[in-house]
């Protein structure tokens, strides 16, 4: 069984979505963007995501759950860019998407969905701080682990 640390994934993830941001803001601006427009797009598409994530009621849901099991003795660690990988779809992969395409149409769309991707970098930063660094993921059959 291949496992991944919980923590390193949002830690990878995180950066990558704040790059990600800031690639598609400065392509926004370079496809014709206004730049109040596209600063107060981002702006809004970052603090917007970041509000509704940290606000999200499900979360108190999900965290009544059953346990984590203990994490089984022969049970090994994926590589990093496999963490990245997996945490990048689809939300990641299909922000990205989208900003592709609105670049094309509207650039202020793009600064949008750019400050939609750092937003959720700065969520995921700030959710691998209160993670343990102890728990597992099996991607696979989506079942989390305690070592």
């Amino acid at each position: 069984m291949t496992v991944q640390s919980l923590r390193l994934r949002l830690l990878l993830i995180g950066p990558l979505r704040l790059v990600l941001g800031g690639c598609w803001l400065v392509a926004a601006r370079v496809a014709g963007a206004s730049g109040g427009a596209s600063l107060i797009a981002f702006a809004a598409g970052a603090f917007g995501v970041a509000f509704l994530a940290a606000n999200d009621p499900r979360a108190r849901l999900r965290g009544s759950g059953a346990k984590p099991e203990r994490l089984p003795a022969g049970a090994h660690l994926a590589p990093a860019w496999m963490h990245a990988a997996h945490a990048a779809f689809p939300s990641t992969v299909g922000v990205s998407v989208l900003a592709g395409i609105a670049l094309a149409v509207r650039p202020e769309l793009a600064a949008l969905l750019a400050g939609v991707l750092a937003g959720l970098g700065l969520v995921a930063l700030l959710v691998a701080y209160r993670t343990d660094e102890r728990l597992y993921l099996d991607a696979r059959r989506r079942r989390v682990f305690r070592k």
